[in-house]
């Protein structure tokens, strides 16, 4: 941890302004990286991202009920959710999927079609302990 005019300091999370900067933030991450796991996120989120995911170490675990195309099928190891998850968001239940990179996780809270919030973890131990539950997510899901 960097210490910074006398005292230690670390930037742990982001919230970014609007979906669309966190979404671009992404792309430019997935661009850099080589291994990527991505949960539940919505499909046409997935959709756009699928060109840059391409040659990439990935594993996906689409939302429930989702089935995968043959396209998502040649980028990597594939499965569905059989678990309901949701957040609450701002007293509305909305579902929440992720991006995760190995040294940043970006949450993405969704509803239907609309991305209402992005946001990213940069902490290691909280990053390290969020792929741990995407390995776990993985076991108990339907593969394809």
């Amino acid at each position: 941890m960097p210490i910074v005019d006398g005292k230690y300091e670390a930037k742990i999370s982001t919230t970014f302004a609007t979906p669309i900067e966190g979404i671009a933030e992404i792309k430019q991450l997935i661009q850099k990286s080589r291994r990527i796991r991505i949960s539940g996120i919505p499909m046409q989120l997935l959709n756009e991202l699928k060109p840059l995911l391409k040659e990439k170490d990935l594993m996906t675990i689409l939302p429930l009920g989702e089935k995968p195309t043959d396209e998502l099928k040649a980028l990597g190891p594939i499965a569905t959710t059989k678990a309901r998850i949701y957040v609450d968001y701002m007293g509305e239940e909305a579902n929440t999927g992720s991006v995760s990179f190995p040294s940043r996780i970006f949450n993405v809270i969704w509803f239907g079609d609309r991305i209402l919030s992005v946001s990213a973890m940069e902490y290691g131990k909280c990053t390290k302990c969020m792929l741990g539950t995407f390995e776990g997510g993985w076991r108990y899901a339907q593969k394809w």
